[in-house]
Formats: C-alpha cells, structure tokens, sequence
C-alpha cells in the first residue's frame, strides 16, 4: 500500500528523534528545508512503486490509465474494440402489381417506430416490373425485394428484434412498406477499459499458436467487438468428431459477421446441385435462372452433419427440383458467416506457425435450442401480452449465448425468471430440457464444448394466466 505525504513525515520526525531529541521538527530549517520537502518526493515514489506492484500482479484496472492499457494491448497486436454496426435483410414492399421498374437505391433509409435507430441500404436493387410475378409474395400479398442494410450507428441498442423496423426514413417512390423479418444483429459497443484490461490479462496466459490457449488468446484479441468466445477441441476429446490422419484441431468461434455474397455459374445438363463458395451459408436471398427469379422450385440444404458442418468446409448447397439445361445461367444471392473465413485467414493461415502443421479447421458452434413450457402466473397491474413479451424476451437473452456455457439448471431457471421478469407472480414449469437428446421432460440442459444455444419461439410454449 503507497504510503501518503503526511504518513512519510510523522516517519521521519520519528526517526530524527531517535537520534536527537534537541532537533526541532515542528518549526525552523529542519521542516521547512527537510522533512516536508523530502515527504513529498518519497510520497510520489511510493505511488509509483504501488503501481508497479500492482501491475506486476497483473491488476490492471486498479493500476494502468487508458493510455497505457491500450499501449500494452498493442504489444500483443490488438487494440481497443471499435464497436460495430448491426445488419440485416431489410424487405421493401410495393401492395400493387409495378407497370414499371421500381428502385431502391443504396444509401436509403430505414428506421423503427419513433425514427431513434435508423440503419442503410448497402447496394441497391430493381423491383422489375417485367418480371413482376417472381417478386410476388402470397403471404404478404404484395411484390417485394429482400436488400441488405447496415446500422447507421455502433451499439448493441441497434440489434432490434424482427418487425421493429417499419419506417422509411427517405421516400422511394414506388414502395409501400418496409419490415425486417429477421432480428438485426451483429451490432456491438464500444469496447470499455475494463474489457480491455481483462484481454490484457488473458493475452498474458498464453500467446504460443501451438497451443490451445494461445490460439483462443489470438482469436479474441484480434476480433474483440465480433468474436466472443473460443474453444478448441482437440482429437482426444468427446466433441471431436472428424475423421483426421495427423495433428488437428477443431476451432469453435461464437461471432457472427453476415456477409451478403453473389455467385454465378453455367449449368450443365441435368445439374440439380449447386454448392456454394462461401461457408458457412446463413440463408438464401434469391435465386434467378436465366434472369428470372424464382419464388420456388429450389431447397436450401444446410450441411449439419458432426464431420464438417457449420465450418469453412461445410458443403451447405442449393438444391433444384427440376433438373437444369446446359447454358442456363443461374444467380444465387446469399448471406453466409464470413468471420470464420477472417479468423482462419488473419490468425491461423501461415502453417509455420503451428506445432507439426496442425490441421485447423474453424467452426460455427452446433446449436440446440431449448425446450420450455409452463404457466406464467401474471400480476394485476401488467396485460397478459405485456408480461409475455417480457418472458419471452428474458428466455430468449438467457439462451442466446455469447460465451460456452456447460450446464443451465431448471429451478435456477424458474427462480431467475420469477425474480427478474416484470409482471410475474409465479412459473409453473412443465417442460424444461434440450431439444435432442432428452432424457426427460424437467431436466438440466447440459452443453458440450462444441455446442451453444439459441432462442427459437416454435419450441416455447408460456402460457400467461391472471
């Protein structure tokens, strides 16, 4: 502990009088010339000295300023997290068949209700009145166009849920609607000192590429506003499930970065299969044969299987129903994870660097929803649909993970939701478990290494009673 200016001058004025009692400390040259003087400058070593020792215990938030935080981090090749921007398919609407083309042009503006969050259009699209019908959605009943936008703003205020953004902000003429049908996501704060501090910390751990935590330490200090978690797997553990002939090692990321991407081939006959370039893939945009776009007659099929599923091998493909002629000209649109590809790229792409060129392979985290039931009992003063949408926005934040979690309790569960959600009297819970490979109906949800959660609304079943 540093010692103050008045603690080192009761320490001085001991010692002199240990050795003479006839010296007057209390007025005179000796004070005035000696003790206060050399008080102060022990006082300022005694700070700094502190510093150092607390450093050294690597207590980072208690010793080191901004500045020297962020210098430290440059050492080991990072720097303080920027933030990020949120994005989405953002679905324009027109509610009358277009008897001309209709532009969205990029850098239009979309908004939520009260126009707070508002977010970009990236690259334009054509609404195209010749070939209205493939733009016709039944559902909706009205002709409309799927564009990507990003958040005009960094945060995480601008991941809003789907049907949040329905105001547009600049006019276009020829469309009638806006909505997002996705959740916008992806978008992350400013990095704060003591989240800085903390990679700091765990950049010390281990920084050797040969090494698991070294890898983990690399992967997060180079991504820290998209990647917030890392496990790596290794050939003698349970979650390795791929066939390998030499060292290897399964990489799981958690971060999503959504990445729109075009590919274009000439079909050969009879071709059904079309797998695409990017992986892993997230969804499909649009399909056009032959300039045409079609509302159906393709299946997208996601490569899930335990051997490269949801990694930068995936085989994730589009699949036709009717088989293509030769020369048919086919254009599919599609979002794809492209920081997977960033991180095998930026960090683990240079052979050298790893221990008997380990084989890495970098991979999305399987996901297994839960599945959960059971009565709300509400309090007067909320509305039942009041109290639903807080308990279904508290499941959905509990089981949306951001970092590996082994083990979620039930009753933890069911206290948590009691204690934390508005408007909730009681839970009566009659279903609580994993969506594969459950036991029983109330049951701990366990996750492997490999594994993370997600909220899915087709298996949650709260049903809200007075």
């Amino acid at each position: 502990m540093a010692k103050s200016e008045v603690e080192i001058q009761s320490e001085i004025i001991e010692s002199i009088a240990t050795s003479d009692i006839t010296i007057d400390t209390a007025q005179g040259p000796i004070p005035d010339l000696f003790i206060r003087p050399q008080a102060g400058q022990l006082a300022l070593a005694s700070s700094e000295a502190e510093s150092l020792r607390t450093l050294f215990t690597l207590n980072f938030p208690e010793a080191a300023t901004e500045d020297e935080i962020k210098n430290a981090l440059a050492n080991y090749g990072s720097s303080p997290g920027d933030g990020e921007s949120a994005q989405h398919i953002q679905y324009f609407m027109r509610f009358t068949r277009p008897s001309s083309d209709v532009v969205i042009p990029a850098g239009s503006l979309v908004a939520n209700a009260d126009g707070s969050l508002t977010y970009r259009v990236v690259n334009s699209g054509t609404l195209s009145a010749g070939s209205a019908d493939s733009y016709f959605n039944s559902s909706r009943n009205s002709y409309e166009m799927g564009l990507l936008v990003r958040a005009t703003g960094i945060g995480l205020e601008y991941n809003l849920p789907a049907g949040r953004i329905t105001s547009i902000s600049t006019p276009i003429l020829g469309i009638d609607a806006t909505e997002n049908r996705s959740k916008s996501s992806g978008g992350l704060d400013v990095e704060s000192v003591t989240n800085q501090s903390e990679r700091l910390k765990n950049s010390l751990k281990g920084i050797d590429l040969g090494a698991p935590g070294g890898i983990s330490s690399r992967i997060l200090n180079t991504f820290p506003e998209i990647v917030t978690d890392v496990a790596v797997v290794q050939p003698f553990e349970k979650e390795f499930t791929r066939q390998v002939l030499g060292p290897s090692l399964d990489v799981y990321v958690i971060g999503s970065e959504i990445t729109l991407a075009t590919q274009s081939i000439n079909a050969v006959n009879g071709q059904t299969v079309i797998v695409l370039e990017n992986q892993p893939v997230i969804s499909i945009s649009s399909v056009t044969v032959n300039n045409l776009v079609l509302s159906s007659g393709y299946d997208f099929v996601q490569d899930t299987t335990f051997e490269f599923g949801y990694s930068l091998r995936s085989q994730d493909q589009v699949v036709f129903s009717v088989p293509l002629v030769a020369g048919d000209v086919v254009v599919i649109t599609y979002e794809y994870n492209s920081i997977l590809s960033k991180v095998n790229t930026e960090v683990l792409d240079s052979g050298n660097d790893f221990l008997f060129n380990t084989d890495i392979l970098v991979r999305y985290p399987f996901i297994v929803p839960p599945v959960i039931s059971g009565i709300v009992q509400s309090l007067a003063s909320f509305s039942t649909s009041e109290v639903e949408d807080n308990v279904n926005n508290f499941i959905s934040s509990v089981f949306t993970f951001t970092t590996f979690t082994e083990i979620v309790f039930p009753e933890v569960f069911r206290q948590r939701l009691i204690s934390e959600v508005s408007g909730v009297q009681n839970f009566k819970m009659t279903e609580f478990r994993r969506s594969t490979g459950s036991l029983s109906t109330i049951e701990p949800i366990t996750f492997s290494r490999s594994e993370i959660s997600t909220y899915d609304a087709d298996l949650i079943d709260i049903r809200i009673s007075k």
